[in-house]
């Protein structure tokens, strides 16, 4: 575990580290499985790391924190920065599917949650990273965004970092709208799926996409002003049915997900919102572009889908595979259908 200040790191979650225990119809229950969305954003940056230890990762654990998943986390390769919480369970959650389509489903926690905040990076590598993704209550981003900036200049570091916010799910209701119009002001990239963006603005359950409303959503974000300058954008999730990219400064764009609808490849979306951020945040960082970002972030969330937690990592010749494939052979397949496809503005082409 790195203990001195490096300027690397290029991305770390406050977001949770889950330990899963998975109970599916007619098969053997799985025990320890690593869940939450700090595990799936850092996922996402893993897949494009050019270096691991430039990846920060932060957990917050209890004293029972299982030995066996600490050492997984830790042959990950990334910057990883521990802190225990004293006389505290480890976040736990119960996952549990109701059919075999790994479709509906329920969850609860079985204990915590613990919950990481700005304070935990103080003193740590991962206070200097060049983005973070935040994933809490509009209430908490208020809260936590100059936090965050103050403890950064305490620490001598000027340069403001690239901030993602992730809704937690249960506060998108229309009673914390006004809430939600603030604290976009403070962040730079602001993804709700289509569940919870619909939650904020309308009482109504809708049972199918309209892409005119998510976008007529997403302009009330915009006018509201997303980010310090107000040039910051939203990202709408929506699942099979891709994701929305708009900004000031750029037309409202489509992009489709990697996998088409009902596709065998397919097997559980969990974690796959998350994973889709943390590739969002390093095609940002290599590419400078929001629309570009959007590829690295459906690559990223394809290799969410194709199994229950984490895909298979290993190596051929010298080379990184992740469930058997290249990413960057993915990313090109994923580009040029695109852009055979022509869903990019004419600024991405």
């Amino acid at each position: 575990m790195a203990d001195q200040p490096s300027p690397n790191i290029c991305c770390v979650s406050l977001g949770m580290v889950i330990i899963d225990n998975i109970h599916m119809p007619n098969k053997p229950a799985l025990y320890d499985v690593l869940g939450g969305s700090a595990t799936f954003v850092t996922l996402g940056q893993r897949l494009f790391a050019s270096e691991l230890s430039e990846v920060g990762c932060l957990l917050v654990a209890g004293e029972d924190f299982p030995q066996t998943v600490k050492e997984e986390i830790q042959n990950w390769g990334t910057t990883l920065v521990l802190k225990e919480r004293t006389n505290a369970r480890s976040t736990r959650g119960k996952l549990e599917y109701e059919d075999d389509t790994f479709g509906p489903k329920k969850f609860e926690y079985t204990a915590g949650p613990l919950k990481a905040s700005p304070s935990d990076l103080v003193k740590t590598p991962l206070l200097h990273a060049k983005a973070l993704h935040l994933f809490g209550t509009p209430q908490e981003i208020l809260s936590q965004v100059p936090e965050l900036l103050q403890l950064r200049e305490k620490g001598g570091i000027t340069e403001r970092p690239l901030i993602v916010w992730e809704p937690l799910p249960a506060a998108c209701t229309t009673p914390n709208a006004q809430s939600f119009l603030e604290a976009v002001k403070l962040v730079d990239v602001f993804s709700p799926n289509h569940i919870e963006i619909e939650g904020i603005f309308t009482e109504r359950a809708y049972e199918k996409i309209d892409t005119n409303r998510l976008e007529s959503y997403g302009q009330a974000l915009l006018d509201s002003s997303i980010g310090p300058n107000g040039d910051g954008a939203v990202i709408i999730r929506a699942g099979e049915d891709g994701a929305l990219s708009m900004s000031r400064t750029s037309r409202p764009t489509w992009f489709p997900a990697y996998y088409e609808k009902d596709s065998p490849e397919v097997v559980d979306p969990t974690g796959a919102g998350n994973a889709f951020l943390g590739g969002y945040i390093a095609g940002w960082q290599q590419t400078c572009d929001i629309h570009k970002a959007m590829w690295y972030g459906h690559v990223a969330a394809s290799f969410a889908l194709e199994q229950i937690g984490l895909p298979r990592h290993d190596s051929k010749n010298g080379e990184a595979l992740w469930n058997g494939v290249t990413v960057a052979d993915r990313l090109e397949e994923y580009r040029k259908r695109v852009r055979d496809t022509k869903v990019l503005s004419d600024a991405v082409v």
